[in-house]
């Protein structure tokens, strides 16, 4: 293939949006009151921007409005897009979700999907115009190496790198082998003649050799795709002008957790030319063990020539909490703005307290009481609590569910496995949804708008009919008739006497499993949809047993009123009323010691994801540990402590 201008994008599958533009002057945001100074005049910047965004600082809802103006002022004109990357799949549909509400009359015109969706899908189309060296002699599998994996190639191979190499090989680590090595090594447009001399790249070329240029099936992960994505665009000058002139504004998401394969992917890509807008918080880097530069946002403003902006205001804590989060802040970033809250506070609410119990039975009594308690006397739901630990999350799931059960309450464990995944993960699945919206809407047929919805979205999306309106009212017929074909199989089928098994074989019998295969695909890199599937039917399983009807076992499926637990990690981005934040502790911060920025970093995360109370627990000796300073922190913050033993 060699790529033109026109084999990027078909302007003809965009029609003109018949919505009228406005100008810049007269353009207000859309479904919000306003936008602080700073985000003001970072959103009317057309050249590169990184803004600064801590947490609850409404970062998506910038983008989004900033995607507005941008779209409705013609400052990115028909038929030109803006790209949007974000770093996970529920990011990026989020966003999108958000553009579609804002401005759906452009919405079109906004491209939302993650770092690996992107190279990935450059990889898929243009494999073929790779460089001779480079070229793909067979499909390739997608292969996510284990530590195990790396430590042994690098056993293998560094014995017969030259003498001067060999202990350099050796000492690689294989944990972050992917992102440091393989991931920092631009693939020259010819293989060398020799072996190279620098450890890195001769380390690099052997892995490339062993598990690419090789005869039959390559195996590729994301980072070596985001290699073949970059060189792409460096050998093929039409291919990178295609995509300039497509994507005159770019944004990226989370810049804060940025690898330097893809920084230097963005650079290859849109170093020149387009306008890219950076959001991200130095403080919430929690993925330096992935490979995240340690400051990649100051690295952008730098490398990029783009202006900093700094939002302060804080849509999320009340004021207490925003000052307790600003005690640590200043721990990981001594410049780190104070942030000004916008919410509104709750009356009678301790915003911080640390609760000191002498045995982890103890504990989780004693706040499965005070949950149920709370949610007694006052409209809050289950849903609105969380518990957020570090790690060990199923110790954690054994030790409350009972005491929460006992008192009515349910409780999820999104940190949990379902088959090959999380299932945090499957709920946020676009398949999983399509396939447990079905379910729902057959097993309850009123009520449920929202569902409708999202379902019809997703079959849209799946037969291309996204601004057709003759294909869309054929998508909405044929939901209506596979709804009903549902609803009576499901009926004739009571669930005390239908395996999983049964159940979702016949929704993606009338799905038709060919046309998600492609979908998923060709829009979401990195998802399997056997293990989507195989997933999907353990949850299903694990729960239909206890559930005396269908509607139940959709309900307790998502569970979506239940107090939710989950890592500090898997917090990030999502809110609750009160969080718990569980294990202050050496047994759950052991590795504290080796990487206290990231690990401070993680503490901060956890902590301010409370919007009204944070409650934090310890035991009786974990003062003078290993995180002590935490400790610290919290009395410098002025947090009280109270013993509940």
């Amino acid at each position: 293939m060699n790529p033109g201008d026109d084999d990027i994008d078909d302007v003809s599958l965009f029609p003109r949006s018949t919505a009228r533009l406005i100008s810049a002057t007269d353009w207000q945001p859309i479904g919000i009151e306003d936008l602080e100074p700073a985000a003001w005049s970072a959103l009317r910047d057309t050249g590169n921007v990184a803004v600064v965004a801590g947490p609850g600082a409404g970062k998506t809802e910038f983008l989004a409005q900033r995607a507005a103006y941008l779209l409705q002022t013609g400052i990115c004109p028909w038929p030109q897009r803006i790209l949007a990357i974000s770093f996970k799949r529920d990011a990026a549909a989020n966003l999108g979700r958000r553009v579609v509400a804002r401005v759906p009359g452009h919405a079109e015109r906004f491209v939302s999907m993650t770092f690996d969706a992107f190279t990935k899908g450059l990889v898929d189309r243009f494999a073929s115009a790779l460089p001779a060296d480079w070229k793909m002699t067979s499909p390739y599998d997608i292969y996510l190496p284990s530590t195990r994996d790396v430590r042994d190639f690098l056993g293998e191979v560094a014995p017969s790198a030259p003498g001067a190499l060999r202990w350099q090989v050796a000492g690689f680590q294989p944990e972050t082998f992917m992102a440091d090595v393989i991931g920092a090594w631009d693939l020259p447009v010819a293989l060398p003649v020799s072996a190279p001399v620098d450890a890195a790249a001769y380390a690099a070329l052997a892995w490339w050799r062993d598990h690419y240029l090789r005869p039959g099936t390559a195996y590729l992960d994301f980072v070596m795709l985001n290699r073949l994505a970059e060189l792409l665009v460096r050998a093929v000058p039409k291919l990178r002008r295609s995509l300039r002139l497509t994507y005159p504004f770019v944004f990226v998401d989370e810049f804060q957790d940025t690898t330097a394969a893809q920084f230097s992917f963005l650079a290859s890509v849109f170093g020149e030319g387009p306008a890219v807008t950076v959001v991200g918080d130095r403080k919430q880097r929690i993925m330096g063990f992935a490979g995240a530069l340690p400051n990649a946002p100051k690295h952008f403003t730098s490398s990029f020539g783009a202006t900093p902006y700094t939002l302060s205001w804080n849509f999320r804590s009340s004021d207490p909490l925003v000052q307790l989060q600003h005690v640590i802040a200043s721990k990981i970033d001594k410049d780190s703005t104070p942030a000004v809250s916008k919410a509104v506070a709750e009356p009678g609410n301790d915003p911080a307290v640390l609760w000191v119990f002498s045995d982890a039975d103890r504990e989780a009594t004693f706040i499965a009481d005070w949950i149920a308690h709370d949610i007694a006397h006052s409209q809050r739901t289950p849903a609105d609590f969380a518990l957020v630990a570090r790690q060990k999350i199923n110790q954690f799931e054994a030790r409350f569910q009972d005491h929460l059960a006992a008192r009515g309450i349910a409780l999820r464990n999104d940190d949990a496995m379902v088959g090959k995944m999380r299932l945090q993960d499957l709920l946020k699945s676009e398949v999983a949804g399509l396939l447990l919206g079905l379910l729902r809407l057959a097993a309850q047929p009123r009520g449920l708008a929202s569902v409708w919805r999202q379902v019809s979205a997703t079959m849209s999306n799946l037969h291309g009919a996204t601004g057709d309106g003759v294909a869309l009212r054929q998508v909405g017929d044929n939901l209506t008739q596979t709804i009903g074909t549902l609803r009576a199989w499901l009926q004739n089928h009571p669930v005390e006497v239908t395996t999983a098994d049964d159940a979702i074989g016949q929704v993606i019998g009338l799905v038709d499993e060919d046309v998600l295969r492609r979908y998923l695909k060709s829009a979401t890199a990195g998802e399997d949809l056997d293990v989507v599937i195989d997933a999907f039917r353990a949850r299903l399983a694990a729960v239909i047993g206890s559930c005396t009807d269908w509607q139940q076992t959709f309900d307790r499926f998502e569970s979506p009123d239940a107090v939710v637990l989950l890592t500090a990690h898997r917090s990030k981005g999502l809110e609750y009323h009160t969080v718990f934040f569980l294990g202050l502790d050496d047994n759950q911060w052991w590795a504290h010691r080796q990487d206290p920025d990231g690990s401070t970093a993680t503490f901060f995360v956890g902590l301010s994801r409370a919007a009204h109370r944070l409650i934090f627990t310890t035991t009786p000796h974990a003062r003078g540990g290993g995180i002590a300073e935490f400790f610290a922190m919290l009395d410098e913050a002025g947090v009280p402590e109270v013993q509940q033993r």
